[in-house]
């Protein structure tokens, strides 16, 4: 009888840890099954591997969460269990996920342009600059068989961000010189010496790092 009890008690103490890493929200509502993708190549993840993942929710409660993965196309999280996708809920704060690679990227639910969605800073300073990973569908023809096949292709949109006002950035060297107009002499320079692509992901941070580095 006391190995029955022990059992059962290791048996609810699993139940219950699981059920804390994963049902994020207000009341423990149930979880939402994700909508399943059919004839559509691509992926909407920003990696498409689960992984684990560390969650912030609205009530500043920190999770852990193994084997999780974000949606892009939807804003959501989701995890497997008995081989279905469910979402947790929307009370995520905030998370850092890694991407394919293995760098670690932390996004933070934010309200712009009347849009709710998780962005990421990635050059934090007197102008910060986010970047907004969206999903968009696009229909290409297969040049042999003239079929056409819809297609997931990932996009990232840039913002800038000062003192509470976010404003879209569309990357090129005039738009940042204006969106960087008080350094505008020393960031087009930079720019210039460095050969910096500003349409390059890499080298539009590199120019915001330098920015407020001179601040």
């Amino acid at each position: 009888m006391k190995k029955f009890f022990l059992l059962f008690f290791l048996v609810c103490a699993s139940i219950f840890s699981f059920s804390q890493n994963v049902t994020v929200g207000i009341g423990a509502k149930p979880l939402m099954v994700s909508v399943a993708k059919n004839n559509i190549e691509g992926s909407p993840y920003f990696n498409q591997a689960y992984a684990d993942c560390k969650i912030k929710t609205i009530t500043q409660k920190e999770l852990t969460v193994k084997a999780l993965r974000y949606n892009i196309e939807t804003q959501q999280l989701e995890y497997t269990e008995n081989n279905n996708v469910y979402a947790i809920q929307a009370s995520v704060q905030s998370f850092t996920a890694p991407d394919s690679l293995g760098n670690p990227h932390h996004f933070t639910k934010m309200k712009i342009d009347n849009a709710v969605g998780f962005y990421e800073v990635a050059v934090h300073g007197n102008i910060m600059l986010l970047k907004q990973y969206v999903v968009k569908k696009d229909v290409v023809e297969d040049w042999y068989t003239k079929k056409k096949i819809t297609e997931l292709v990932k996009h990232i949109n840039y913002f800038t961000g000062k003192n509470g006002t976010i404003q879209k950035l569309t990357p090129s060297t005039k738009n940042i010189a204006n969106a960087l107009a008080n350094k505008k002499e020393e960031v087009l320079a930079f720019i210039k010496n460095e050969q910096l692509e500003p349409k390059q992901d890499q080298d539009l941070v590199k120019i915001f790092e330098y920015y407020n580095s001179l601040n």
